[in-house]
């Protein structure tokens, strides 16, 4: 069945996952509430509202104070949060959910299940400019049975539909009405979480308090699912872009935790500030970077060139210039250690400037600039950007990098407007979701034979007919080429030995719920 894919997905990343255990090896020990964490984040929040997020920064945060009816454990597997338990129809149609009981807002209000009608309905509502709208389109009809029963009714069959449901990045996030102003948008956030929304200042910092009466679903803290106990006063996030400022203000303790550690510091980690008490700890991820093609602009619309491109660049290059061998080369966005990773996925072409140039001569190509959209506050994003620039120099090809801050390229992306854009997607358990990508590039529009795979693997449960889909979908990139794929990265986090209880999942997510200082 679906899930047993899923689940077995998961596996892998944990037989291969490593943790530093300095700050982990001392969970036994009681947990202490109170203090001040501070968080240090790789660019700043976009958005405050988490039904028109489309940045995995603002997932980071948001998750905290935001929750879904359903979320991942580690093996990522659905368990229950906002939701007990549910139960399809026999044709995948409908699906009705039990929400927990005693769930209460920041505001001290009972969720119950209006508040999951309104909620979706907004998150559906075009007005609301959900960049990933069409995640949820297959939404029909929400309806609250009773105080505490809400039923999805689906335009056609989805058996991964909970996998809709526990999406992180946009998180459809249960709300309250109250949380909007008389204009429909969210200046204080209420919501559900561990923790408080208090303030944001952009560019400095967001603060989050502890939610002291918040209940947590039962069961021993397991991913982003179990005990969700909140024991640290005050969260404050913090931006730092630029990465030795970042690693410096770790050292110098005006930050407790640094989400992204650069790769390129690690051997001095191991030398020098794993002495200076700081931990860190790198675990195997099933995000990955890529660079999507327009294929609605001049020059990128001919796949010829796009050929050309894939040809022009060598993978293993662009994954050691990106992340210093703490990367895996992947051209599919299906990571390897997924149940439907097959030999089809692995396939791409390799480095062949002959070949790039003849596709390039049929073309017509004649030297006109390419622009790379790219950002520095993902320094990844760069770097891959300017090994890629390097590479197409090489067989001809006249291509420009452009660096953008992380909202503009982000503009960039969802509106579809660009040449070629470097970036990075937060994973997806569920190729599906990673798949729907594809129409950033128009690929659904100028494909729709393309779209038709994906859409038929949404809506089977048979594994075997799922893996063939994705083969063939995979395939169809290798011909097409809407976007080229790079490499799965592992994330590098570090942190001062007196944080208790952190860790970053597979799926790239700092929890900070069950942690707490013991200093």
């Amino acid at each position: 069945m679906f899930t047993r894919a899923i689940t077995r997905a998961a596996h892998g990343v944990l037989v291969g996952l490593f943790l530093a255990t300095a700050g982990l090896g001392s969970a036994q020990a009681a947990p202490k509430v109170g203090g001040t964490l501070t968080f240090g984040l790789p660019t700043d929040l976009t958005k405050l509202d988490p039904h028109k997020s489309s940045a995995f920064v603002d997932t980071t945060i948001l998750m905290h104070v935001v929750e879904p009816l359903v979320t991942y454990n580690k093996k990522l597997e659905i368990r229950p949060l906002l939701a007990d338990s549910w139960k399809f129809s026999a044709d995948y149609t409908s699906l009705t959910m039990n929400l927990a009981k005693g769930k209460t807002f920041h505001n001290g209000r009972e969720m119950v299940a209006d508040d999951v009608v309104w909620s979706f309905k907004r998150l559906l509502d075009p007005e609301t400019k959900n960049p990933k709208r069409s995640l949820f389109e297959n939404i029909a009809k929400v309806t609250a049975l009773d105080a505490h029963t809400v039923r999805f009714d689906l335009a056609k069959p989805q058996p991964g539909f909970l996998h809709v449901l526990a999406n992180a990045n946009p998180i459809p996030a249960i709300l309250p009405k109250e949380t909007v102003d008389a204009d429909g948008n969210i200046t204080k956030l209420i919501g559900t979480g561990p923790f408080q929304f208090v303030e944001w200042k952009p560019t400095q910092y967001i603060e989050l308090k502890r939610y002291a009466a918040y209940k947590s679903p039962a069961g021993p803290k397991d991913g982003l699912s179990g005990d969700r106990t909140p024991y640290i006063d005050t969260l404050k996030m913090v931006p730092v872009s630029e990465e030795n400022v970042a690693v410096m203000a770790l050292l110098n303790k005006e930050i407790d935790v640094l989400q992204y550690f650069p790769a390129k510091y690690v051997e001095k980690y191991n030398k020098q500030y794993s002495k200076q008490g700081m931990v860190l700890s790198e675990v195997p991820g099933m995000s990955w970077y890529q660079v999507f093609f327009g294929l609605n602009k001049p020059v990128t619309d001919n796949p010829d060139f796009r050929r050309a491109v894939a040809y022009a660049l060598d993978l293993d290059e662009i994954t050691r210039a990106a992340y210093m061998g703490h990367a895996l080369v992947n051209p599919s966005v299906i990571p390897a250690q997924s149940g439907y990773y097959t030999k089809a996925q692995k396939t791409w072409v390799s480095k062949d400037l002959k070949k790039a140039k003849a596709l390039l001569k049929k073309a017509g190509y004649k030297g006109e600039e390419v622009v790379i959209d790219t950002t520095k506050n993902y320094a990844p994003m760069y770097k891959q950007a300017i090994a890629m620039q390097s590479q197409m120099a090489a067989a001809g090809i006249n291509a420009k990098v452009n660096v953008l801050e992380w909202p503009v390229l982000l503009k960039r992306l969802y509106g579809k407007d660009f040449q070629m854009l470097s970036f990075g997607i937060g994973p997806k358990p569920d190729p599906v979701s990673a798949y729907n990508y594809l129409r950033l590039s128009s690929a659904f529009d100028v494909y729709p034979e393309i779209k038709a795979l994906v859409d038929k693997a949404d809506s089977t449960d048979d594994d075997a007919l799922r893996r063939d889909l994705f083969d063939k979908i995979h395939l169809k990139t290798l011909d097409t080429v809407p976007w080229i794929e790079f490499y799965n990265y592992n994330y590098l986090n570090a942190y001062r030995d007196y944080v208790k209880g952190y860790e970053t999942l597979s799926i790239g997510l700092p929890v900070l719920w069950g942690v707490w200082l013991d200093k």
